[in-house]
């Protein structure tokens, strides 16, 4: 991940732009690892934005679908019309 791509996730995740300055000079030094930015961001006051921890979320993998099963049409030559 390029520094423009970094910077382009934390616009698009609403990051102000004096924030995203700091950020990347304090990285500079640091570097640019997803857990020095994630930990640049929450001094700021920020959601993590590099490392999601899916098992967190509320909404994270569903395994319940909330769709019927389909059923499969019969082939055309079968179909009964009556």
């Amino acid at each position: 991940m390029t520094v423009s791509d970094i910077e382009l996730e934390m616009k698009l995740n609403g990051v102000d732009e004096a924030d995203i300055a700091s950020i990347l000079a304090a990285c500079k030094t640091k570097g640019y690892g997803a857990d020095t930015l994630d930990e640049e961001l929450g001094k700021r006051g920020y959601d993590r934005i590099f490392n999601v921890d899916y098992d967190e979320d509320d909404y994270a993998w569903d395994d319940e679908d909330d769709f019927a099963p389909i059923e499969r049409f019969p082939h055309k030559n079968r179909f009964d019309d009556e």
